[in-house]
């Protein structure tokens, strides 16, 4: 539940290096909201009685804190930051009711809407729709106990509760539904950046990525085994039949190579009908990955009965001179050996010892 969200927003800070000043804006807002607390002891509409005075003194220390922890902690995990907005929910609501006169605590609520927009962009939408029925409740019960104990009139609050209404949930909403149509968007360029847009497989880019996020996870020990599977005679398919015919031939290779590869593996073309597959576990893997290839050595589509060579080769991911360019390059002259022995084959690329 917004996890998704954080996720995206959280890299996106990174990426764009704006974490520090994201963190900065947080604990500037929580000073200020302290601040507030304690300019409002000497406003006439100050909270009366132990209990409301106590109130905005919890609130007060604890806005502290938490600016405190924006600005020189860690920048904070999902759970964290829900309790933050839960802290910040539970500290302008109470706050707000502990205040002396309505029309105060209805124009602060109006805090309530930042807490929103924070939701909003960090925590995504289930987050911010728990937020806004908060933010409704609370306007409600502070409009209608004003109404039922101090008989003010609804219309002569409307003022008050209208623009704190708006404020509160429909601009979070608003701002939730720009959010996600830039997301969205921001999705499908990344995608199509890493993403060959004919067979749905990583491209050359998404595989060096995909590769490199994997490679941080594997124990020193872990073999990297890399496949690369080429249409035999592609060019003269293309020739006899037609592109329409060749793209078709590549989708569906690359569809049997996706149904042959476990979730844990990656899958990419990298140019022309070149595929690969990326296997990660240890070197008395490769018998095992060369089986569940092979048949994509023959594959039949349609009327047409396609043959294809395939290269592997593999090397250990703690290698001091571990390169996935030279893996890929190893697998792509033990494919071109299988050609040059009559295709429909694969070919294990041996390596040579170092001295």
């Amino acid at each position: 539940m917004g996890r998704r969200e954080y996720r995206f927003a959280t890299e996106a800070l990174r990426e764009g290096r704006m974490t520090r000043a994201f963190t900065t804006v947080v604990a500037g807002a929580c000073f200020v909201a302290a601040g507030l607390l304690v300019a409002v002891q000497f406003h006439p509409a100050r909270p009366v009685g132990v209990v409301a005075k106590s109130v905005h003194i919890v609130a007060m220390v604890t806005a502290v804190g938490y600016g405190m922890r924006w600005l020189f902690g860690r920048f904070p995990g999902y759970r964290q930051a829900v309790v933050f907005v839960v802290w910040a929910d539970c500290a302008a609501a109470f706050g707000a009711a502990a205040l002396s006169e309505t029309d105060a605590r209805l124009c602060a609520t109006l805090y309530l809407g930042i807490v929103g927009i924070f939701a909003a962009f960090l925590l995504g939408a289930r987050i911010l729709y728990a937020h806004c029925v908060f933010g409704a409740l609370v306007i409600g019960s502070i409009t209608a106990w004003a109404v039922a104990e101090q008989h003010a009139g609804l219309f002569d609050l409307f003022v008050f509760y209208m623009p704190a209404l708006a404020w509160v949930v429909a601009v979070p909403l608003g701002g939730l539904a720009l959010i996600e149509g830039g997301r969205r968007a921001i999705g499908r360029t990344a995608r199509s950046a890493r993403y060959d847009p004919l067979t749905g497989l990583r491209n050359r880019r998404g595989l060096y990525a995909a590769i490199e996020v994997a490679v941080r996870r594997l124990a020193p020990s872990a073999t990297v085994v890399v496949a690369v599977c080429d249409i035999d005679r592609f060019k003269a398919l293309n020739d006899a039949h037609g592109h329409v015919v060749g793209d078709t031939a590549l989708i569906e290779m690359a569809k049997e190579l996706r149904a042959l590869a476990r979730p844990d593996e990656i899958t990419a073309r990298i140019g022309g009908d070149e595929l690969v597959l990326v296997v990660f576990g240890s070197a008395g893997d490769v018998s095992e990955v060369v089986d569940r290839l092979m048949p994509l050595a023959r594959v039949d589509i349609g009327a047409l009965a396609l043959t294809a060579s395939i290269g592997v080769a593999t090397q250990v991911a703690g290698d001091r001179y571990f390169s996935i360019d030279d893996v890929l390059r190893h697998a792509d002259a033990a494919m071109y050996e299988a050609k040059r022995s009559g295709g429909a084959t694969c070919v294990i690329h041996q390596p040579m010892d170092r001295i």
